[in-house]
């Protein structure tokens, strides 16, 4: 063997370690929990002892159950919401972004990438002040313009409760789909506008028709991240209203903490945190192959 074969002998072996260190703490923090996790779901468990294999007994309790079908419409209903809400008002911004005659862009930029940094649990009890009933900041606003008639109980009413909540979550993670997209935007050779320019193509035509053909993928990435991160959501819930009224506004995530630790049920939890990666497994899915057909 002569010294370059022994050289790239040894660099494979550093290239197969720093794959191999990643992979490992993938594995250690992801692949082992998920799979603890399944092994539990098929058990009877208080969190001390040892586990009673049951089988599918938890799955089939949880279906039984009509508050699971009604938390699970609940996550559903705000995945659908939140995700066409904040990557839709964020491919909207990107594009404005893009328009020449727009002034502070870098200013606009900070202000709405501002709430991403922001704690979810500080969102939402800064959104609860502002929805109070009593002395909230949206009530007092309505007073002021002089529409009392407007004025309702945010929190209270199960008719709007559902959609109120909605729009803390929707307003904390508009700026960070806004920058995944303008990444994507700014990538897009120049020439190609330019030569839509010299075409006649106005601002709105080449959003539609150059624009966003070709930020596609971004976007999918987007609406794949979105939804799948929303059926998860916990820490804006329990500080708007910890799931209430009844629970008009509890998510899976809730129902799972709830059966895991305020009932010791580590059974039922596992198999709800199990459905609810399944869940997000299959809507990711079908958010490929609709957008994947929709590129073709």
């Amino acid at each position: 063997m002569n010294i370059r074969e022994i050289r790239n002998h040894k660099q494979k072996i550093w290239i197969y370690a720093l794959v191999l260190i990643p992979f490992l703490y993938f594995v250690c923090v992801m692949i082992y929990p998920l799979l603890v996790s399944v092994y539990y779901s098929l058990t009877k468990w208080k969190g001390i002892g040892d586990p009673k294999f049951i089988g599918f007994d938890n799955y089939g309790t949880m279906l039984k159950s009509s508050d699971f079908w009604l938390v699970t419409k609940n996550t559903l209903f705000l995945s659908v919401v939140c995700t066409i809400g904040q990557v839709g008002i964020a491919l909207i911004i990107a594009f404005l972004m893009t328009f020449r005659r727009l002034k502070l862009k870098a200013f606009h930029r900070a202000v709405i990438f501002f709430p991403v940094v922001m704690a979810p649990i500080v969102v939402g009890y800064v959104w609860r002040f502002i929805y109070n009933s009593n002395y909230g900041l949206l009530n007092a606003f309505l007073r002021a313009i002089g529409h009392p008639e407007w004025i309702r109980f945010w929190l209270d009413d199960q008719n709007i409760v559902l959609r109120m909540v909605s729009i803390p979550v929707i307003w904390q993670y508009i700026g960070l789909y806004m920058i995944i997209l303008m990444s994507a935007i700014s990538a897009i050779p120049q020439e190609v506008f330019e030569c839509a320019e010299i075409d006649g193509a106005t601002g709105l035509k080449k959003s539609i028709y150059i624009t966003l053909p070709m930020v596609w993928d971004s976007l999918k990435v987007c609406i794949i991240l979105c939804a799948g991160g929303t059926m998860k959501i916990y820490d804006h819930l329990v500080a708007l209203t910890n799931g209430g009224p009844g629970r008009a506004t509890e998510s899976l995530a809730m129902y799972c903490y709830e059966f895991t630790f305020r009932f010791g049920n580590f059974g039922t939890g596992s198999a709800i945190a199990v459905t609810i990666l399944v869940l997000a497994l299959l809507i990711s899915g079908l958010i490929q192959l609709l957008m994947g057909r929709r590129k073709e």
